[in-house]
């Protein structure tokens, strides 16, 4: 009976943080893609919980990509406000990363690095 109250717990629990975390607010960072760039946000590229990829974090992985040899181009574009830096794979896949101009980091609300289409 314990055992059955103890899941029963952790499972509650469980259900509380995914409701909480389905109420925030839309990510600021996909949404500068969708409207600033000519292209759209398909996916996460990561994990949805985690924050904000670093700048170098994303310097670190470009350049691994370089290393393997499965990055086809890199470009980046800027606004005002942002700083989107495209990395296109050999097949096909286009990722970006999104950075705030002026808030480097935890700016977003979520992740900063996400798989897109251009529209």
């Amino acid at each position: 009976m314990r055992l059955f109250f103890a899941v029963l717990c952790i499972f509650s629990g469980s259900f509380v943080q995914a409701s909480e975390s389905s109420e925030k607010g839309k990510n600021f960072c996909e949404k500068a893609v969708n409207q600033e760039t000519e292209y759209r946000v398909t996916g996460i590229y990561g994990s949805s919980q985690e924050s904000e990829h670093h700048p170098t974090v994303a310097y670190v992985l470009i350049r691994e990509m370089k290393r393997f040899k499965i990055l086809r181009r890199e470009f980046q574009q800027k606004t005002n406000e942002w700083r989107f830096e495209f990395v296109e794979m050999v097949g096909g896949k286009i990722i970006v990363f999104v950075y705030h101009q002026e808030i480097q980091t935890d700016f977003c609300t979520g992740p900063n690095a996400f798989f897109v289409v251009q529209q």
